[in-house]
């Protein structure tokens, strides 16, 4: 066994947390530098042990609590701020979409499609309805994040 596997169980063999087995037994025999620092150690604990202990300031506990509620509300509100923040970004996005939706020249491309994909035997429309469809996944897109944004600010409020 070498000094630093030993340097590193002195503490709890002095606080008595360990008992020193046979290899560690044999190296403190051997070791001058070992058994000096476990004496030192040893020496320090009875001293520990008869010290008294301080009693904690009265208003302790209140102060740790207040600092651990405090420290939890700054954290709620930052949770608060980023969700806030990103559901403004989704409306504004949903908004852009359905305005993009609504768009009249939109509709007339919708119906300019239609047409075609009676006429070219639906090849020419379903290329011009595409893009059509892209928007109601993209918007579909963003409710679902919304609603999972959502969803996910309120189980961590729970927590």
């Amino acid at each position: 066994m070498s000094c630093s596997d030993v340097l590193d169980l002195i503490e709890p063999i002095a606080a008595g947390e360990l008992r020193a087995d046979e290899a560690v037994r044999a190296h403190l025999e051997s070791c001058v530098t070992c058994a000096a620092a476990l004496a030192a150690a040893q020496r320090l604990e009875s001293a520990l042990k008869g010290m008294e202990i301080p009693p904690a300031p009265a208003a302790f506990t209140g102060m740790v609590l207040q600092r651990i509620r405090r420290d939890r509300w700054q954290s709620e509100q930052n949770v608060d701020r980023l969700f806030n923040l990103a559901i403004v970004a989704a409306v504004l996005l949903m908004a852009g979409g359905i305005a993009a939706m609504l768009n009249i020249g939109g509709l007339v491309t919708i119906t300019g499609s239609a047409l075609s994909l009676l006429r070219d035997s639906m090849r020419e429309g379903v290329h011009q309805a595409v893009p059509t469809v892209a928007t109601y996944v993209a918007a579909a897109g963003l409710l679902a994040s919304a609603l999972g944004m959502w969803w996910w600010a309120e189980r961590r409020l729970m927590i």
